[in-house]
């Protein structure tokens, strides 16, 4: 079985080929259409960069019948996002001060956050405090709400001027741009669902490996890959507000995944676990807690340091002190992140 690990690693560069190009796409179209960078990033950027956490998601329960792949992917890839998005503001944030930034990135941020909380009672509150509808846990029906509900709040147009690199022509038609998005698209949903089955076999070529870590790790980076590099291309072009936008409302995106798992996942599991039936997927495991407890704490970080950026303007003149401050919560978020395999 030593083939699976080459493969895996090629279906990764693929992911990260696709994810430079949808990158340079949504920046396209930043430019070329009065949609504002939030909206393009947080909806349409971040729904398609989530897509492999989405197809893996459905492909664990349908596919591989394991429920622990979905945690681990998902809770991984939240948190990996938001440390990342840390990282990639440090590494850029000469021109942070500059560009554009909407205060929605705050709300959304707290709506994250939100998520986090009603994931949490989902996961860890005792079986007798549990609301059922049917086979759906309650918490599943809210964190779908708020997703909506972010939907509905996302402001269609910037509130900022723009800002200096937004006027650069672009040559390619609408049209083109939309097609090859499209195509990009298309292969990264393939190269998702090809990432759930790798995963699964070096599980079984790794029985240390337990489902939710091997998630977390192989799935939870790998489907992170889209957001991070896509992200990094926008902030290289100095497009903060789409790269923001696309790494926030993946979050929230994975967040309403995870709930849509839920819906489904109750008769696909091993009849074995009770609790799946009462519970869903809201399983109840020791690595659930590490990632429950990094997450709220680097979200909180990003939520703070948004606020900051928008409200303050603290970035404008002080360009030392925004690398104090975006070393000080990259450096909180990594410590975070490691809690997860450490504690």
């Amino acid at each position: 079985m030593w083939w699976i690990y080459p493969v895996y690693v090629l279906d990764l560069v693929l992911m990260i080929f696709l994810s430079i190009e949808l990158g340079n796409l949504v920046d396209m179209l930043d430019k070329k259409t009065k949609i504002s960078g939030a909206f393009i990033g947080g909806v349409l950027l971040a729904a398609v960069t989530s897509l492999p956490e989405l197809f893996t998601a459905f492909s664990s329960i349908f596919l591989v019948h394991n429920a622990s792949f979905v945690v681990g992917d998902i809770l991984g890839s939240i948190i990996f996002d938001l440390v990342v998005l840390t990282l990639e503001t440090f590494i850029w944030v000469k021109h942070f001060g500059d560009a554009k930034f909407q205060k929605w990135h705050v709300f959304n941020g707290l709506f994250c956050f939100g998520m986090y909380l009603l994931a949490a009672y989902a996961f860890f509150a005792p079986k007798q405090w549990q609301v059922m509808l049917g086979d759906i846990n309650l918490m599943s029906i809210l964190i779908l709400g708020l997703y909506i509900l972010t939907l509905v709040l996302q402001p269609k147009t910037s509130d900022e001027e723009e800002g200096e690199e937004e006027g650069k022509a672009v040559n390619w038609t609408l049209k083109k741009i939309i097609i090859l998005f499209s195509v990009c698209a298309v292969l990264l949903i393939g190269s998702s669902i090809a990432l759930t089955y790798l995963t699964s076999l070096i599980q079984e070529a790794i029985p240390a490996l337990s489902g939710s870590v091997a998630g977390a790790l192989l799935l939870g980076i790998g489907t992170s890959i889209p957001e991070i590099i896509s992200t990094a291309q926008l902030f290289r072009k100095k497009n903060y507000d789409a790269g923001y936008g696309n790494m926030i409302g993946s979050c929230t995106f994975d967040f309403a995944i995870l709930a849509l798992a839920d819906t489904v996942s109750w008769h696909q599991m091993n009849p074995g676990l009770n609790d799946v039936v009462d519970r869903g997927i809201f399983i109840a495991e020791p690595d659930a807690i590490q990632f429950e407890i990094a997450g709220l704490a680097v979200c909180a970080g990003v939520v703070a340091f948004c606020a900051l950026r928008y409200f303050t303007k603290i970035f404008q003149n002080k360009k030392m002190l925004g690398y104090v401050l975006t070393g000080i919560l990259a450096t909180g978020c990594v410590a975070g992140y490691l809690l997860v395999f450490i504690l």
